[in-house]
């Protein structure tokens, strides 16, 4: 197959799904990860899309988020897995025994159970992702509520109550998007922020955790400031932007 019309391919399931990974479209052409990793690089030259780690994403998508716009988990969870790995590492690092933890939604908070396996602590989460192994030192609360299938977590008047009513050590807050220059937080949409909110107003360290491609991205909801958290955690951050005081890049 030509290059052109690999790269059509390629152009033509980003329209469709709005997120590809390296290894599906190898496996779907029956060409090397390394062909289509230059068909990538040729199209984000060409201002065609937005590479990531493991992947591209259809460019347009980070301007105004809102939840019909944002990729499903299903698609983020192949993206950027390395460096999602390396922040859930990071921030299950900083938990200790006996302490209770919130988990919000969101793919990297996945690969966080791992690292947390064999603490004592106490798990609250609304992720339907988050789950534990047989004989876990981790006695996980899950919270229930009316399902976002989207998302794959609970949310709704349940689950804001359920949230509320527990003091937490560490809150790891996700969202859809950050802006470095106003330095705000944005949700997709306002049901799984009230999760967000509820959950840093009750625990003694709220940390946003990011990965790259939320940089610069505005969500549909604004749900709050970076000096409302005590912690930001990243994957990369833009050398050319000034630092709030409180960002960490892992």
């Amino acid at each position: 197959m030509l290059a052109s019309e690999r790269q059509v391919y390629i152009l033509k399931q980003l329209q469709t799904q709005g997120a590809i990974t390296l290894k599906d479209i190898s496996d779907a052409l029956q060409t090397s990860e390394s062909t289509i990793r230059r068909d990538f690089e040729e199209l984000e030259k060409q201002g065609k899309l937005k590479r990531v780690h493991g992947g591209a994403i259809k460019l347009g998508m980070a301007t105004t988020l809102t939840e019909d716009k944002e990729l499903s988990m299903k698609q983020k969870a192949n993206l950027q897995v390395d460096e999602k790995r390396k922040l859930a590492q990071y921030c299950a690092s900083l938990v200790k025994d006996g302490e209770c933890v919130f988990i919000d939604g969101g793919t990297t908070f996945i690969f966080m159970m791992e690292y947390l396996e064999g603490k004592k602590i106490t798990v609250v989460s609304h992720n339907n992702f988050i789950e534990t192994i047989a004989d876990s030192t981790i006695d996980l609360i899950r919270v229930g509520g009316n399902y976002l299938p989207n998302y794959n977590m609970n949310v709704g008047p349940i689950a804001l109550q359920t949230i509320q009513e527990f003091n937490y050590d560490h809150a790891f807050i996700g969202c859809a998007g950050i802006d470095v220059i106003d330095e705000v937080a944005y949700a997709a949409e306002i049901a799984s922020a009230q999760m967000k909110t509820a959950a840093m107003k009750n625990t003694l360290q709220a940390y946003l955790v990011v990965d790259d491609t939320k940089l610069d991205t505005r969500g549909f909801y604004r749900f709050a400031n970076f000096e409302e958290f005590d912690h930001i955690v990243v994957s990369n951050y833009p050398k050319e932007r000034k630092k709030a005081k409180n960002v960490t890049t892992v």
